[in-house]
């Protein structure tokens, strides 16, 4: 996890670009811990504290303009959910704020961003056995909000804004549900410059015929549910693929192919219980057809995938092995499987592209694994 912690704030630190248009936010949050099990501590008020450090992007790159010109942050987040259980979690998160005027003095926003959140309190058996939520100190924080502000004074603007955090480590380490956390808040944004548009007159330089693309990674997991069994050994899941890409204009790229993914979980479990399986290997596979999309902010990315599983045998047989039924969230499971995912160019140019990156891996909205992948296209 400290692997792709690193490697996650690499990926957010290429995007930081320099422009003269300052922006200073201060954020104050209400919040509660969403009900989502029912063995869970008493739901009280938490509260969040967020400072923000950003800069307006003016049209010094070409892809500015077709966002609206955003407004690009570095943000510190710490927050209380509400219980002792849950302890406290700080993070350090690039974010994304897109802005649309109303009239010349009042502007409705969305502020997204993603990121590592480190907890104070986690899972324990012994002591804190009730935080079936969070079990690793370090979890992904995803953050979305919506809201108005009203300049009250030139560059002095106060607002209010609603969303959601969410907290999950990829089913890396168990317990995971996940935290997700419902909030309000009320913030004071302060700017420091005119905001000046360049006329950028470059041509869209892209590539708009389909490619070629073909990718290797390699993911981890802890076997089991979202809340069983805990402490148990990681396990690698091999992920290979191929397909075809295309990039549309600056900001939208499409890809459509098939992956072949290989549980080294499934495959011991098999082999240690002597289930009577034939072939291991294969049925601890899994493949996988995909459509993906992908948001591009220059060299980097925001990737997000629709699977359709046609190959999913030891999951379809893993339901019923000890008489459970085969529901409908469990077909839907059986079938469906998605990515979220970040990733940037090191080769960009007309003949080849190769990308690195990162993706958390869902069966329908359930974690499954956090994989590293490298991935080229020709």
């Amino acid at each position: 996890m400290k692997i792709i912690s690193l490697i996650l704030f690499l990926l957010s630190g290429f995007i930081l670009v320099s422009q003269n248009i300052k922006e200073y936010r201060g954020s104050v949050y209400t919040c509660f811990v969403a009900p989502n099990y029912s063995k869970l501590p008493p739901i009280k008020p938490g509260y969040v504290a967020e400072i923000s450090i950003g800069e307006k992007l003016n049209g010094e790159k070409q892809w500015h303009k077709y966002y609206n010109y955003p407004a690009f942050y570095i943000s510190v987040f710490a927050g209380y959910p509400g219980n002792k259980e849950y302890g406290y979690f700080f993070s350090i998160n690039p974010q994304f704020l897109f802005t649309k005027p109303i009239n010349n003095k009042l502007n409705f926003d969305i502020k997204t961003g993603l990121s590592i959140a480190y907890h104070t309190n986690i899972y324990n058996v012994t002591d804190n056995n009730t935080n079936m939520l969070v079990g690793s100190h370090l979890t992904a924080i995803a953050n979305i909000e919506a809201g108005i502000n009203y300049e009250f004074r030139k560059n002095n603007f106060i607002g209010l804004s609603v969303g959601a955090l969410h907290f999950s480590n990829g089913h890396y380490k168990l317990p995971n549900i996940g935290m997700n956390l419902p909030a309000a808040n009320i913030y004071y944004k302060y700017r420091i410059g005119e905001n000046k548009i360049l006329d950028n007159n470059e041509k869209d330089l892209i590539n708009s015929d389909w490619n070629y693309f073909a990718f290797i990674a390699v993911g981890m997991h802890e076997y089991g549910s979202s809340t069983k069994p805990v402490n148990g050994p990681k396990y690698r899941i091999y992920d290979l693929g191929f397909g075809l890409t295309k990039q549309t204009n600056l900001i939208h790229k499409f890809s459509i192919g098939f992956n072949f993914l290989n549980y080294g979980s499934f495959r011991k479990f098999i082999i240690d219980q002597e289930l009577n399986i034939e072939n291991p290997f294969m049925k601890s596979s899994v493949f996988t057809i995909f459509g993906a999309h992908e948001f591009m902010f220059g060299k980097f990315g925001l990737y997000t995938e629709l699977g359709l599983d046609i190959y999913k045998p030891f999951y379809r047989y893993f339901v019923t092995i000890y008489g459970d039924k085969f529901g409908a969230k469990d077909i839907l499971k059986s079938i469906n499987s998605n990515k979220l995912g970040l990733r940037y160019r090191i080769i960009d140019t007309e003949n080849l592209k190769s990308v690195i990156g990162i993706n958390l891996k869902v069966n329908l909205a359930q974690a499954d694994f956090v994989e590293i992948f490298y991935s080229f296209e020709f």
